[in-house]
């Protein structure tokens, strides 16, 4: 029996690699209020060209003309299971697990490439554009609409056998193809990602208060983090995955995963803190990493290692603290090791009032001094 159009579609999808496929119709969006009130309220922090593109997000027609269907994508990718490390006694960070190989970014794109030439073989004449992450589509809406997940509590898509660990992808398209039915909501009464977000960034309503969301300040946010968050950061420098970890939908796919690289998900910190922007660049040339940029990833670290409250992170700490070029470091830098709190952090911490000049610097070393460094 031959297959339909949809099947042919999805075979397609799992020769470029995409083990979720689905169909939805370009119509208006049924949460547009709910997107506009959550911009509204302050909630995507810094991210202003979210609401800059809100337009072509509510109406893809505005991004191609003639629009009919959006058919996304799901790729998995495997969440290793960490060995027991004591992050604090030998200055550990954490990097989530989806930033782990090759950047997901030419990954999906490649699939979706690979996909797209076979979707306009099947529709001569259609119209087929890719997006990866990066164009301005909901892609979350979209994608729940169609019925390759459901929208969990965490705000991320859930599938009953995938969980939430895959990436999505779309293909919007002129071709009008018989769209898909979403799925049922499993998430019941279960609050584990709410309950456990260490900063509180979830919130009931299917809300993500960017603002203080650990990814959001270790990746897109490129300026000071808030005092007040730098402890509850613990030792994430790139990304966080505890929502997705404590989901029930998660547990057996972690399980399930073979021994993980330590060194990349768990990499050693002082190493970390002394990169510079070449060999930061050298170090993530082909990792998500790259996102945080050079000074916004330091500056995670020097974070991570201040909430170790470990004196052997004394010295790089205030290496960085006299050397970096970035004041953005050295804030972060002069914070941490008034959280460690020794004689050593102290005297750096003088050393670097009398030569600091950025203003920002100054005031965090005050503070740091006025903690009762060492």
């Amino acid at each position: 029996m031959a297959l339909d159009e949809k099947q042919q579609i999805r075979a397609a999808a799992r020769r470029a690699g995409f083990q979720l496929c689905a169909f939805s119709r370009v119509a208006p969006l049924p949460h547009a209020d709910f997107v506009r009130q959550w911009l509204a309220d302050g909630n995507a922090a810094d991210m202003a060209y979210i609401e800059r593109g809100l337009a072509k997000r509510l109406d893809p027609s505005r991004i191609l003309p003639e629009a009919r269907t959006i058919i996304s994508v799901g790729w998995r990718y495997q969440p290793p299971p960490l060995p027991p490390v004591d992050w604090r006694g030998e200055l550990r960070g954490r990097i989530a697990a989806y930033a782990a190989g090759i950047d997901y970014h030419s990954t999906v794109a490649h699939g979706l490439r690979q996909l797209a030439a076979d979707v306009a073989a099947l529709r001569p004449g259609a119209a087929v554009r890719p997006y990866v992450d990066t164009g301005a589509l909901l892609e979350r809406e979209w994608a729940s609409l169609g019925g390759v997940g459901w929208f969990g509590k965490n705000t991320n898509l859930l599938h009953t056998e995938h969980g939430s660990y895959f990436f999505l992808g779309e293909l919007l398209t002129t071709a009008e193809i018989e769209p898909d039915a979403p799925l049922a909501d499993h998430c019941g009464t279960c609050t584990r990602c709410l309950d456990w977000c260490p900063t509180g960034a979830l919130r009931p309503g299917f809300t993500l208060d960017a603002r203080v969301c650990i990814s959001y300040l270790t990746i897109e946010h490129r300026g000071i983090i808030p005092r007040a968050l730098r402890a509850q950061i613990g030792n994430w420098i790139f990304g966080c995955d505890i929502c997705q970890e404590v989901c029930p939908w998660n547990e057996k796919l972690v399980r399930d995963q073979g021994v993980p690289d330590t060194d990349e998900l768990l990499p050693y910190l002082p190493d970390l803190l002394r990169l510079d922007d070449e060999h930061f660049q050298r170090r993530f040339h082909r990792s998500a990493v790259r996102r945080a940029k050079r000074d916004g990833f330091v500056r995670n670290v020097a974070v991570a290692l201040g909430n170790t409250r470990n004196p052997v992170a004394v010295a790089p700490l205030a290496a960085a603290l006299l050397d970096d070029a970035a004041p953005l470091v050295r804030a972060h830098a002069a914070w941490a090791l008034g959280m460690i709190g020794t004689r050593g952090g102290r005297q750096a911490l003088d050393a670097a009032r009398r030569r600091e000049v950025d203003d920002a610097v100054r005031s965090e070393i005050d503070a740091a001094l006025a903690d009762g460094a060492g």
